[in-house]
This record gives structure tokens, sequence and C-alpha cells, in this order.
């Protein structure tokens, strides 16, 4: 990815948990890949990290459905409604609030991959803005 983000560092930190800046949490801050500028250093560090990157490998555990099609219900939403969806967009929105709450920024970007689909998501302290399914290799 190097050629494509010269001035950012991709990191893979998901079994080194941020203990700075999260300690006092009942969970482990860990993202799956931490995006940082060039001056990182050592560690995760939430209080640096320009986008946390989050991978599912089970398609039960992807947090949003499409709300273009039509078969999936008869009220649109974008939020997938089983508990393992759920358990991923809390987790995915604990790393968010750690990085708005640790860091002097209007807005974060995070982004979604399960299986051969992803999502970014742009959240700020109104709420959340999140693309359609993006599928590689189609779009």
């Amino acid at each position: 990815m190097q050629p494509f983000a010269p001035n950012l560092q991709l990191v893979d930190l998901h079994a080194e948990p941020d203990t700075k800046n999260c300690s006092m949490f009942s969970y482990q801050v860990k993202p799956d890949l931490s995006v940082y500028s060039n001056n990182y250093s050592t560690g995760c560090d939430c209080s640096k990290i320009e986008i946390c990157v989050e991978f599912k490998w089970d398609a039960s555990l992807d947090a949003f459905d499409d709300p273009f099609i039509e078969e999936q219900s008869d009220i649109p939403s974008f939020v997938h409604p089983s508990k393992s969806a759920k358990d991923t967009l809390g987790q995915i929105t604990a790393y968010a609030s750690m990085q708005l709450g640790s860091q002097y920024c209007t807005h974060a970007f995070s982004v979604l991959i399960v299986q051969d689909t992803t999502c970014i998501i742009r959240w700020d302290w109104e709420g959340v803005i999140v693309t359609c399914p993006i599928k590689y290799g189609e779009d």
C-alpha cells in the first residue's frame, strides 16, 4: 500500500491493545489495522490513529445491510438486526468513540471489511454516515 499512501503507515496491531489511552475501559481497544501518519513510533496509540480498519471473515458479523435491496424487509434500515452484527457495530463504535475522545478532531473515518465487501464510515459527534457496500471486483 505504500505507493498509494506515501505519508501513511498501515500497522497490524490486532493483538496489541492501547494501554495508554484506554486502560480504564472494561474491554481492550485493538483495531485489526491502524493507519498512522509517518510520525508513528510503536504500539497501539488511539490518540494518533488516523483510520481504524476492522476485518470480519464471516458474513453474519456484517453490521450493515444494503437498504436498497427490496427483499430484506418492509422497513428499510442499514443496520443488520442480528446480535452478532450488533456486536460488530458496538465494536467499531467503541473504536470511533475512543478516537474522537482522545483527539482534537471534528470527525473520524473507519473502514469495515467483511469478506469481499467494504463500507467506509464517517463518524462525528452528531452521528455516522456509511457508504453502501462496495464489492471488490464488481464496484
